[in-house]
């Protein structure tokens, strides 16, 4: 007997999802194949992941995501940015909410602008990782931001192979469950452009909130200490701010559509 599975499709400056109501916990999460079957481009929706907004007695929601390769990863930004918009329309009277995710627990706003900003509290491992010997790069740099990254600067994105540099980062032995790469052209002070490698997807998304949020680290670590970053990503436009020594991850998101999935 086949079932339905009704979802909401998302958009998160170009990172893409699917959004499932699970609140009632009707969801099997370890059910990989059915999860890569419905993040498929050709075969089923297609997405970069697939987002459970599932119930909290201690929060406003508690987020479980897996990337398209049905795994489950501990931390997404702009999925978490989907489910606080999301979450605004469940609950339509609030516009701040504070939510738990494998990796921790994390406070969004929605704004008067329509964008969704996310506090950024899962910051660790900063540089603790020699990763300059992987891409050869102006400057190199790692962190931890709820997933692990790398960050390269290079003088132009254009014509790199991204696919075969992000590979090569992604599935370096030193990274026990895999690594993003990043790259990294400064456009002018205070303003980047990135691109992501990211694993999970296997290939390059067109935004990354965790990798966005690691390259405006690294690039106030080794060029300039300022507080208000602009990233321009394949899929749109990211801010990273830095105020009263916390880092906030804040862009645009959409609702693409609804839908029925039969399986």
């Amino acid at each position: 007997m086949s079932a339905k599975i009704s979802f909401d499709k998302y958009c998160g400056t170009g990172n893409d999802f699917i959004v499932l109501d699970n609140r009632t916990g009707s969801f099997d999460q370890q059910d990989q194949a059915l999860w890569q079957r419905i993040c498929d481009r050709r075969f089923g929706v297609g997405a970069d992941g697939v987002l459970f907004f599932d119930n909290s007695d201690e929060y406003d929601f508690e987020m479980a995501y897996l990337n398209a390769d049905g795994g489950e990863v501990g931390m997404c930004g702009n999925g978490a940015r989907v489910l606080t918009s999301f979450a605004k329309k469940i609950q339509f009277d609030k516009t701040d909410f504070k939510f738990k995710t494998r990796d921790g627990v994390y406070s969004s706003s929605v704004l008067k602008s329509g964008l969704i900003k996310l506090e950024m509290t899962q910051l660790s491992e900063i540089n603790t990782i020699d990763v300059s010997d992987l891409i050869t790069s102006k400057d190199s740099f790692f962190m931890d931001t709820g997933v692990p990254h790398c960050v390269y600067f290079l003088d132009s994105l254009d014509n790199i192979p991204l696919i075969e540099w992000g590979a090569k980062v992604r599935y370096d032995k030193r990274f026990s469950e895999g690594a993003n790469a990043n790259f990294v052209e400064i456009i002018d002070e205070g303003h980047l452009k990135v691109r992501t490698y990211e694993r999970g997807v296997e290939g390059e998304t067109l935004a990354c909130g965790t990798g966005a949020t690691a390259c405006a680290w690294a690039y106030r670590e080794l060029y300039k200490q300022i507080d208000h970053i602009k990233i321009d990503v394949p899929g749109g436009e990211l801010e990273v701010l830095f105020e009263d020594e916390k880092v906030y991850l804040s862009g645009k998101v959409e609702k693409i559509f609804s839908g029925v999935f039969e399986v």
